[in-house]
């Protein structure tokens, strides 16, 4: 056996160790490696967790899953984790002061994770605050797929997508992430849905359909529109609902029994 034979299991065993140590194709992080990791990685959702937290290891497999998820597709995101009851230096450095917190850092820099815990919920919110912000629409087919793909949609109507207000409306589609954003200026299209000037419509699959947005096109503006009108205006009449409405009548019948017969 040759020198350069003997050295390839050395040279293997330390790009293991001084590279990405992962679980479950997670990278493990310490306060030896943390740094190094998220310099080497554009983009790193960190996990700090506690190994006791019932909450951590229900997100688990999730988190390992989402992990794979984005190893397959040869994504550059990459999903990590810190024992904060061991690395209580990070945490602290963090601010960390539940469990788990979850921080993703782009190109370094921190912000709190806000998606669900779910392996689709954090690769979707992973890939829309990596990507573009909104869709772009380039004809009528698209533009009909991607309103009925959810059941609420956002879409920017903006002849000139360079404009000052289409790129406020992609502002405010990079800080919502509750549903997916597009952008057309498509001349198709405005035929298509009757608009005839830059508008913003939010399309849903309940009440009357859709709302056109008619304010002033400021970011906070934007974010009101979307959040008053992305939830049914009537809550459907379940067994549970039933139950507290019968169960309120009953206590009110009770407290007048009580008046009358202490008159």
């Amino acid at each position: 056996m040759t020198l350069f034979n003997k050295l390839i299991p050395v040279a293997l065993y330390v790009t293991v160790v001084v590279g990405q140590v992962g679980e479950d194709d997670v990278l493990v992080l310490k306060k030896d490696n943390f740094d190094r990791e998220i310099e080497n990685n554009k983009h790193v959702l960190v996990e700090f967790y506690a190994p006791w937290c019932g909450h951590c290891k229900a997100l688990a497999p999730e988190y390992a899953k989402a992990a794979k998820q984005l190893l397959e597709e040869k994504s550059e995101i990459r999903l990590a984790k810190v024992d904060a009851t061991e690395e209580s230096e990070l945490a602290g450095k963090f601010k960390v002061k539940g469990y788990p917190t979850i921080k993703f850092f782009r190109e370094g820099e921190p912000i709190d994770y806000t998606g669900g815990r779910t392996a689709n919920d954090i690769v979707n919110w992973l890939k829309k605050k990596t990507g573009p912000p909104a869709i772009t629409l380039n004809t009528v087919e698209e533009t009909v797929q991607f309103k009925d793909s959810k059941d609420v949609v956002v879409i920017g109507f903006f002849k000139d997508p360079e404009s000052k207000l289409a790129k406020v409306y992609l502002e405010a589609a990079y800080a919502i992430d509750d549903h997916p954003f597009g952008i057309t200026s498509n001349e198709n299209v405005y035929k298509e849905f009757k608009v005839e000037k830059d508008t913003i419509i939010l399309f849903k699959k309940f009440d009357e359909g859709k709302n056109e947005y008619e304010e002033e096109i400021t970011k906070d503006n934007i974010k009101k529109f979307v959040k008053s009108n992305s939830l049914p205006l009537v809550i459907e009449f379940s067994h549970a609902v039933s139950f507290i409405v019968h169960s309120y009548c009953l206590s009110n019948i009770l407290v007048t029994c009580l008046i009358y017969n202490s008159n």
